[in-house]
């Protein structure tokens, strides 16, 4: 297993700055998904560990080897494409040996490694198929396995979900996760789907504009967001600002223009100083109206959807919440209520440095 070090890594495009100043340690065995939106650098990283784009500046290490300037084929990774990127004109295993051929592996250590890789990806007796003849979840299989079956030291993946229909989305999330770790390779996993890296990562980098906004699990990254841009990205969000009145404990009393409430946060806040909390709409909690503890408003909307209701709640100030709840409440349109949020769940969120 290889341990895979990114060091102050930039890469421009004229005057256009793609990555601007990227660190990133994955450890052995780990799986990493670099998570973004369009343009936020995080497939230009990827194409710079692979040795397809060259940094602007920055090192790229394997095991504290720079690998910065060797060609791609010196760098012994394994790459599943989006678009898969199999041989037309080659049978499964054409495909899979291909590589193995290149790399000049004994024919007998071939047909061993085709069969195991075969077996892994639950593709046996598929051989002499071509890829017109699989459905797009065997083909994204067989990508994974020709990336495999070379034995590399760092598996790299450029949103090798991002064609297949939903379903099959969900099921190949789980497959690669699974296989992965039974396999213990190194992976960094590019992707925009919030949802599919935090099923499949243990650790989730945040990338915006060039730049990394936040690493961490999953858990972290949702409930404590580091920036704002964070807490929008992933899943939905409140947000209101208000005033730092002082501290209860660890928490941080922020006044808004509805009530005062009581919010975690990892950076320091002193009295006096106008902040932004975030908080998620599952976390709050609607009463009928009066309910002690609570803020008042009245709700505007409400869609049911399957497993919950999504409501809209006019607060007090004009200002809107966004409250899910159990798909058997019954708080109606224009009804008042009181909408009460436990103490700590609110998150205070801070801007990206530039």
């Amino acid at each position: 297993m290889t341990r895979l070090s990114i060091e102050r890594l930039e890469k421009r495009f004229d005057k256009v700055a793609a990555i601007r100043g990227v660190d990133l340690e994955v450890e052995e065995g780990e799986l990493v998904s670099l998570l973004g939106p369009s343009g936020c650098g995080k497939t230009t990283t990827l194409r710079c560990v692979a040795g397809f784009e060259a940094p602007t500046a920055g090192e790229i290490r394997f095991d504290g080897e720079p690998v910065t300037r060797l060609p791609p084929e010196k760098r012994d990774i394994g790459m599943v494409f989006q678009n898969y990127a199999l041989f037309p004109h080659m049978s499964v295993r054409e495909n899979l040996a291909f590589g193995l051929e290149m790399r000049k592996v004994s024919p007998n250590d071939v047909a061993t490694r085709l069969a195991d890789v075969m077996s892994m990806v639950q593709l046996s007796g598929y051989d002499e198929r071509f890829p017109r003849q699989l459905s797009g979840g065997q083909q994204q299989r067989v990508a994974l396995a020709r990336a495999l079956v070379v034995e590399p030291r760092l598996l790299l993946l450029d949103e090798p979900l991002a064609n297949l229909d939903a379903k099959l989305r969900d099921e190949m999330r789980f497959f690669i996760r699974s296989l992965q770790r039974r396999v213990g390779i190194t992976t960094l996993y590019v992707t925009h789907d919030q949802a599919e890296a935090m099923v499949m990562s243990d650790r989730i980098v945040v990338m915006f504009d060039g730049l990394i906004h936040q690493v961490g699990d999953a858990r972290t990254i949702y409930d404590h967001p580091a920036t704002r841009q964070v807490a929008s990205f992933i899943g939905s969000s409140n947000f209101f600002t208000g005033t730092v009145t002082g501290r209860d404990g660890a928490l941080i009393r922020l006044d808004t223009s509805f009530g005062t409430v009581a919010c975690g946060s990892g950076h320091e806040v002193t009295t006096g100083e106008t902040a932004t909390a975030m908080v998620r709409p599952e976390t709050l909690e609607l009463s009928p109206a009066g309910a002690e503890g609570g803020f008042s408003g009245t709700v505007g909307e409400r869609h049911f959807l399957g497993n919950l209701t999504d409501y809209r709640v006019t607060m007090a100030d004009g200002s809107v919440l966004q409250v899910q709840g159990s798909a058997n409440a019954a708080f109606a349109p224009g009804e008042v209520v009181s909408v009460s949020l436990p103490a700590g769940r609110a998150w205070l969120v801070g801007e990206a440095s530039a």
